[in-house]
């Protein structure tokens, strides 16, 4: 696969989740895929997507400038996993990540019903 099939991957993805045609769950799964210093920032999303399972996560890493000098630095995984939660393939980073963990985190969020709800008085 190519870095223009990712990107396309990506973009699919969060067109698709803005529609409404992917849903994503918030999401309990230890991940394993973490390496050294890696935490998870926020939630843990999971969705199914013709019979794989594909995980989204926000997560802080250290950055060393030196030997006991290092800022934590925010980056994001989009990775496809096993019924378990194992990682099986992880995609390459991309800009268009951050941007689809954004529209998850908003779909899940249930901001869009509460707003629908709360300004129906209104009309």
């Amino acid at each position: 696969m190519n870095t223009r099939d990712y990107v396309r991957f990506v973009s699919k993805l969060n067109r698709e989740t803005k529609e409404n045609k992917i849903e994503w769950q918030k999401n309990t799964f230890p991940v394993k895929s973490l390496i050294g210093s890696e935490t998870i920032i926020d939630f843990v999303y999971t969705t199914n997507v013709v019979d794989k399972i594909i995980r989204l996560f926000k997560f802080k890493e250290k950055h060393y400038y030196d030997e006991d000098i290092f800022d934590w630095v925010e980056n994001y995984r989009l990775e496809f996993i096993d019924a378990i939660g194992n990682s099986i393939y992880t995609l390459p980073a991309d800009r268009s990540i951050p941007d689809l963990y954004e529209t998850v985190r908003y779909k899940t969020s249930g901001i869009d019903s509460f707003f629908d709800s709360y300004l129906s008085d209104d009309e």
